[in-house]
């Protein structure tokens, strides 16, 4: 039935009335001539998304245009002639194109399996590049080329159905026909096999929690041990599983970015970590689960508390938060980055219950750079000049802090949830090895994790943005009656306490431990027994 329908849509002929001025044609051609020249511009635009990327790329040693080496410019040439040959012909001579596409798939047709093997198999190359990405060759790291070498090949696949005859035609549609149903096949089994050797978010698939996680780092930063054993409880959490007679412990659960998920420092040495160890000496039945993820901000905070925490249901939540939601304001590229309050689309639904879209999500943004992926160690921070004049800052640092009333939104929005829920919920300021000083106002500000915009900013600027955030923090959390460490008073400016400009390294995450649990008992937030 299946096939019948197919060449009852490629075969059966129909009447076309084409209308020029008052003159009116009547003819009888098969909507499979509309299906070739449909073919053939996906063909053009697959060559037109690979022109554009030969075009707007540069030779390490140019020599033509002071832009493009030889090969190159030959390969910009031919294509460009391609395309606009072409074009001449689909517009004035459109017989021509019936004709040698009637020609190249004859031939192609008397080659046994030609047709068969290359539209099955010849997506393979387009998904190989995707998957690889940059690490095989720059070019994969274009997504304008891999888009051509796709319209390419669905070109190809394309008018290799529709130009053959009839008989070869039904051949072909059965065969794919059953290439498609042992497809579906493959991926249901693929996506059967992620469900079970890597399961998604046990919450939802909006905050990336993956449970049974065991990574071995090897790491080569200042203050911090060779190796580091990076594992996750059956929540996704850092630290351990959560003890069954959940009501008769303490339980405690930290949020925040990267500063929090502590990702190159081992289990044991983790500020959250450490805090159960300290908190422990008093109370014995205390829990501490690290529920920080590397670039998260207080848009992903909220998800945090709304959809995670009340089936956790914690008797604290700690956040040590203000870096990332800075970024927003000195990065561009990070201020267009979101996380959506909601969710509800069956686009989305879709993407939330399939783990095989998610990983490959996952995977093309971080080959394509829309993500930083903590694969391998990152090199020792070194402090770099800062290169000319800073850019004019005005008096008021704060004209500047344009994502500071988000920030100011998305704290509030943090402490209704958390009554909502019922749970405590205390704040801490962020430290950094920046400080505003004569030094740090003649060194670049940087971060690992987003690409300068050519922002010309000093460490000493961006450590008072972080002031204006940190101030902002506790202004709210006085007015709102909130517990709040102000952490960025009490940990020095000082490589013995960070690698880089704010992240940890084994003493400092002692440090941020010490402070946190002598300001838990002091104020009672946590009782002896």
């Amino acid at each position: 039935m299946i096939i019948w329908l197919l060449e009852k849509l490629f075969l059966e002929k129909k009447n076309v009335s084409i209308q020029f001025g008052a003159t009116q044609l009547k003819t009888r051609i098969r909507p499979c001539n509309f299906l070739k020249y449909f073919g053939y511009l996906l063909f053009l635009y697959g060559l037109t998304l690979l022109f554009i990327t030969f075009l707007s790329s540069s030779s390490s040693s140019p020599t033509i245009l002071d832009k493009y080496s030889l090969p190159l410019a030959m390969t910009v040439l031919t294509l460009g002639i391609l395309i606009a040959s072409g074009c001449f012909f689909a517009i004035f001579k459109p017989e021509t194109i019936m004709s040698a596409l009637t020609v190249v798939f004859a031939f192609a047709g008397r080659v046994p399996g030609l047709l068969e093997l290359t539209v099955a198999f010849g997506w393979i190359p387009v998904v190989f590049l995707l998957v690889t990405g940059r690490a095989l060759i720059p070019l994969a790291g274009e997504l304008n080329f891999i888009k051509g070498l796709g319209f390419l090949y669905t070109s190809w696949a394309f008018l290799a159905v529709v130009v053959p005859s009839r008989e070869r035609r039904k051949i072909l549609l059965e065969r794919l026909l059953m290439l498609g149903i042992s497809s579906v096949i493959g991926l249901v089994a693929i996506e059967l096999t992620l469900r079970a050797v890597s399961p998604g978010s046990v919450f939802t698939t909006e905050i990336e929690l993956i449970p049974h996680l065991s990574l071995k780092i090897d790491v080569d930063l200042p203050g911090m041990s060779p190796v580091a054993i990076h594992t996750t409880n059956r929540w996704g959490l850092r630290g351990e599983d959560p003890p069954s007679d959940w009501d008769d412990w303490f339980t405690i659960v930290t949020i925040g970015g990267s500063t929090t998920h502590c990702y190159y420092i081992d289990d044991s040495k983790t500020w959250s970590h450490l805090l159960q160890e300290k908190l422990r000496n008093v109370n014995e039945f205390i829990w501490v689960g690290n529920g920080g993820l590397s670039g998260h901000s207080t848009r992903a905070h909220i998800s945090f508390m709304r959809d995670i925490i009340p089936a956790i249901s914690p008797d604290m939540v700690i956040l040590l938060i203000g870096n990332n939601d800075v970024c927003y304001s000195t990065r561009e590229s990070c201020a267009t980055a979101d996380i959506q309050d909601e969710k509800t689309t069956f686009r989305y639904k879709i993407f939330a219950s399939s783990r095989l879209l998610q990983i490959l999500h996952r995977w093309i943004r971080i080959n394509f750079g829309e993500v930083h992926a903590l694969t391998e160690n990152l090199p020792a921070y070194q402090p770099e000049p800062l290169h000319g004049l800073e850019m004019e800052l005005p008096d008021d640092i704060r004209e500047l802090c344009t994502s500071l009333d988000e920030y100011n939104s998305n704290i509030r929005t943090i402490i209704r949830l958390a009554r909502e829920s019922g749970v405590q919920v205390v704040f801490m300021t962020q430290p950094s090895l920046w400080e505003d000083t004569e030094y740090w106002r003649g060194i670049q500000e940087t971060y690992y994790w987003a690409v300068s915009d050519d922002s010309r900013l000093s460490a000493a600027t961006a450590r008072r943005f972080l002031d204006v955030f940190d101030q902002e923090l506790l202004s709210i959390c006085i007015e709102e009656g909130v517990p709040c460490l102000d952490l960025a008073s009490l940990i020095p400016h000082s490589f013995n306490s960070f690698y880089d400009g704010v992240h940890f390294n084994e003493a400092g995450s002692a440090r941020v431990a010490e402070f946190l649990s002598e300001f838990l008992l002091e104020e009672e937030l946590v009782q002896f027994r």
